[in-house]
């Protein structure tokens, strides 16, 4: 069902140029809430990122999990945000069956600077890490 989602999401934005699917990814950030200052910290960090980016995830006791998340860029934001929103309240089981590739339907991977890139797969990476646990 999350592929489905992705390859939705993917399919819905891939008529956007890329210069628009930037400012798409831009105008999502400015949605955002804020991460509080208590989950901004290096264990919440993500790594290798081209700006600070802080995600967070909480189990519910419907099996499923919701994410929180912060950045100081609005492209690493909104990558994030689309992302996130994919994820948030489903399956933790489901979550944790996916890699990396999965969301290259979405098709921000090319985009991104290489730096940015990394960010993304270390985002990936940490979102499902956060399902398995």
């Amino acid at each position: 069902m999350i592929k489905e989602l992705i390859k939705s999401k993917g399919n819905e934005i891939s008529v956007l140029e890329s210069t628009d699917r930037l400012e798409y990814l831009i105008d999502l950030a400015k949605n955002c809430a804020c991460l509080e200052e208590k989950y901004k910290k290096d264990e919440n960090k993500i790594f290798g990122c081209a700006s600070n980016l802080w995600v967070v995830g909480e189990k519910k006791t419907d099996g499923t999990i919701s994410y929180k998340f912060d950045a100081d860029a609005f492209i690493t934001k909104g990558t994030t945000k689309l992302v996130v929103d994919l994820l948030n309240n489903q399956s933790a089981n489901d979550i944790s069956k996916l890699n990396r590739d999965d969301f290259k339907p979405l098709g921000i991977m090319e985009l991104l600077t290489a730096q940015r890139q990394n960010g993304l797969g270390n985002l990936i990476y940490k979102l499902i890490n956060l399902a398995k646990n």
